[in-house]
């Protein structure tokens, strides 16, 4: 199911954090990783004089090719199947990202999310988010720990197992459901325990108790173990606390649902999430 990923990249330190990190994705049947470069043609909008957008393409171009061909034998050398995207693509990152991902059928996106303090201008940042947004496939959205070395450098790095503790936000929505499938096969393949989180209003309380038990012995039939917490208050909120606190290695959830509490659909939930969670976030599409 999960053979086939698209990860785009800006050669920066976010970027190359999760590459090293990337390869623990082999645990849940990944083989091959396309990568990506845009040329982001949005910021020389409007730049004419003394510029010439044509040489500075085929720089970025020539560049980018050197560095990817680096990229793809690090991978190779990792066991997987690797290539990159050509021609470069040229435009507006978040469009082409997703537009590759639907051309290339992949199973999903990992991208990265700039970290506090470090990096104002790189790519990964608005770009993850749009992308999380716009994208019809699922995206995996990883937030490595940044920090500067003795020599001034920046490094980023993703030591744990992303799946080892997944904190799985279920609304007891349709969609979430579908979201539990996802959980099962990752938790089978690399975890140790599932947090299941529900944060409803009270309309739903008779239905609560019986969704939720019958999603925990869903996952305990494939002897995995589980934790149900119910929790009330604002949903982003409670999902990152919950997440803190338990330890959670990553957070799965929809871009849909019932919603979490007062109306709020579970979109504008996980766009919050998104923005705020400090470990990777894993977000379906449906």
């Amino acid at each position: 199911m999960y053979k086939k990923i698209l990860f785009p990249t800006d050669f920066s330190e976010v970027a190359e954090g999760i590459l090293e990190w990337i390869s623990g994705l082999k645990d849940i049947g990944i083989e091959e990783i396309v990568l990506v470069r845009v040329i982001n043609l949005t910021k020389v909008v409007g730049v004419t004089s003394g510029f010439n957008i044509e040489s500075w393409i085929k720089y970025e171009e020539e560049e980018s090719e050197k560095k990817l061909s680096k990229l793809v034998d690090y991978l190779k050398q990792r066991g997987f199947n690797a290539r990159y995207v050509t021609p470069i693509p040229r435009g507006d990152p978040v469009s082409e990202i997703v537009k590759t991902a639907e051309n290339e059928k992949v199973f999903f996106i990992v991208i990265g999310s700039k970290g506090k303090g470090f990096f104002k201008e790189i790519l990964m940042g608005s770009v993850s988010e749009g992308v999380v947004r716009r994208s019809t496939v699922p995206v995996l959205l990883v937030k490595p720990k940044c920090f500067k070395t003795d020599d001034g450098k920046i490094r980023c790095e993703l030591h744990r197992n992303p799946f080892e503790r997944i904190l799985f936000a279920y609304d007891l929505s349709e969609y979430s459901l579908k979201v539990l499938e996802h959980v099962k096969i990752a938790s089978v393949s690399g975890g140790k325990e599932v947090i299941i989180l529900n944060v409803l209003e009270d309309k739903l309380e008779e239905k609560r108790e019986e969704l939720l038990n019958s999603a925990k012995e869903e996952l305990e039939r494939e002897g995995i173990r589980v934790k149900v917490a119910v929790k009330k208050g604002t949903p982003y909120k409670e999902i990152i606390k919950t997440a803190e606190d338990e330890d959670a290695s990553i957070i799965m959830m929809g871009s849909q649902g019932l919603g979490f509490i007062g109306g709020m659909l579970l979109g504008s939930t996980t766009d919050s999430v998104v923005r705020h969670s400090k470990i990777p976030v894993f977000v379906f599409k449906y």
